[in-house]
């Protein structure tokens, strides 16, 4: 990888010298100092032909070596993980990409705050009244931005979580894939709820002894909150607030991918009538093995199936390092320390849809009991942000900002794998938020589109649903833009328009009137 500043980045034993050489430690130092942390401890000793071993392509440092690394230098354990070639935002990436059997909370932490993203400047000034406008209208790509450098001053907290596959009440409200993000709403929002069997408009994110869920919900007469699914056979099973299960949020945002729509299942365990159990007192887990036979268990995957997800990674990461045999992924469990190699960590937290932070406090290796500095950006293998644009800041950029509160900066990496694009860029993106009165579900309250411009020929998927055929966007001859479900026919596309007001059954020349844009892949959209 070429120097962040344009020079050949230096060999890796040499660019830890100088990282050492900035806090005046030598190696001999080092080597010295990390036996005297925790006496007899091998694992964070760092030894003198480090170096040596360094220069070993195939060699990478154990979890507690960079540890010690970042407690005598004091310099950031995520930074020093950056160093030797890890980087703990690949654990989020995967989890947005990777699909769920049950609805899991991701995590949404940022772990390098020096890192970089894409941003924006104003070509035009945006009239966000429109109904859909492709984004390249107004702004263009400008220099990359430090997540550290973007305001964050929303007191409001969210969390985010991925629907599953076997628990998706809110089908076809909420599809298997989709990302919600739900309000941290603790005051008594349950006192509206309607008692009888009409459930409640908004969808809730409640936690039971069985997992979580995101869920219409009713109070029954006596005074219980029943899980409501309009589409699929769930049973309505009957729970006590607060004891049998705890509403944590309401979901207000939704990604959802269309690309390839999930099919979702009611396992028997929630299909037949079942008896509620008191909710668990979370408690820490007791070991690392025994925090990954948790992560498991709450993933629903065999050890097979993880491993082949890990296989996935280590083909995503170029490095077969990342691969963990079911055998391995087994014998993890029963293990009181974390695997010997940094990349079994971040592909069992990525296929088990865990956190890494959480994982590095049972295993000793807290971030918070690490390094404080903040290491000199010149030896991360980071792409600078350039932070000029700061006095040129983006208007529209800032109205999203009032509008989504806080941004999901933790998903800046994920955007192209999550819609199925190899390179996603701003000419891929409309924005929708100026349309009003949709009457498909999946298209009311739609602030972006995401379209696949490689997708230019409209195919019908007669054996689903209407609310599941593709949609596309078409641009007319006056540069108006329009998006519904499309077909081609002898030369002519006939488009049932879906994004604002009643359906409208239009009939367009191909390539004369109208010429379609793309494939829609992807929703943004506000939830009621």
């Amino acid at each position: 990888m070429a120097h962040p500043l344009g020079r050949q980045s230096p060999a890796l034993p040499d660019r830890v010298r100088l990282i050492l050489a900035t806090r005046g430690l030598s190696l001999a130092e080092v080597s010295r100092a990390s036996r005297a942390l925790n006496p007899g401890d091998r694992l964070r000793h760092i030894p003198h032909n480090f170096y040596s071993s360094l220069r070993n392509r195939r060699f990478s440092p154990g979890l507690y070596q960079v540890l010690a690394l970042s407690i005598l230098s004091n310099y950031r354990l995520v930074d020093w993980l950056g160093v030797f070639g890890f980087s703990l935002d690949d654990v989020p990436c995967f989890h947005a990409s990777l699909p769920a059997l049950r609805t899991i909370e991701l995590d949404a932490r940022v772990y390098q705050p020096g890192a970089s993203i894409p941003w924006f400047y104003d070509l035009t000034p945006a009239d966000l009244s429109l109904p859909l406008v492709p984004l390249s209208r107004w702004l263009a790509p400008g220099p990359p931005r430090r997540v550290d450098s973007l305001s964050h001053r929303s007191s409001e907290t969210y969390r985010y979580v991925k629907i599953g596959s076997q628990d998706a009440l809110a089908f076809p409200d909420l599809l298997p894939g989709s990302i919600v993000r739900v309000h941290n709403r603790r005051f008594s929002c349950l006192e509206r709820l309607p008692t009888g069997k009409s459930a409640a408009r908004r969808l809730y994110l409640v936690e039971h002894s069985r997992g979580l869920t995101c869920s219409r919900l009713y109070r029954s007469p006596s005074k219980k909150i029943v899980l409501c699914s309009r589409h699929l056979p769930y049973a309505p099973v009957e729970l006590k607030e607060g004891k049998e299960a705890a509403v944590l949020g309401v979901a207000d945002l939704e990604i959802r991918q269309l690309g390839q729509i999930v099919k979702p299942m009611v396992p028997s365990r929630l299909g037949h009538f079942w008896t509620p159990a008191p909710l668990a007192e979370s408690s820490r887990a007791a070991h690392v093995g025994d925090f990954i036979r948790r992560a498991r268990k709450r993933s629903g995957l065999s050890f097979r199936e993880a491993s082949e997800r890990t296989r996935i990674i280590a083909r995503k990461l170029e490095d077969a390092r990342y691969y963990c045999a079911p055998g391995s992924l087994s014998d993890y469990e029963a293990q009181k320390l974390p695997p010997r190699h940094i990349h079994k960590l971040i592909s069992i937290c990525a296929v088990y849809f865990a956190g890494a932070a959480e994982l590095l406090d049972v295993s000793g290796a807290s971030l918070n009991k690490a390094g404080e500095l903040s290491m000199p950006y010149e030896f991360l293998n980071l792409r600078p942000g350039d932070e000029r644009c700061v006095s040129q800041p983006s208007d529209f950029l800032k109205r999203i900002q009032r509008r989504f509160r806080r941004l999901p900066y933790f998903l800046r990496n994920a955007a192209s794998s999550l819609f199925g694009l190899s390179d996603l860029s701003v000419r891929d993106v409309f924005w929708a938020g100026g349309a009003q009165g949709s009457t498909h579900s999946h298209f009311r309250g739609a602030l972006f589109l995401v379209v696949d411009r490689k997708r230019k020929t409209p195919r019908p998927s007669l054996s689903s649903a209407v609310w599941a055929q593709p949609a596309y966007v078409l641009e007319q001859r006056d540069g108006d833009y329009l998006c519904g479900f499309c077909s081609l026919e002898n030369s002519t596309l006939i488009l049932r328009s879906c994004l604002a007001g009643p359906p409208k059954l239009l009939r367009l020349r191909n390539r004369v009137d109208a010429e379609v844009v793309g494939r829609v892949v992807g929703i943004i959209r506000k939830l009621q």
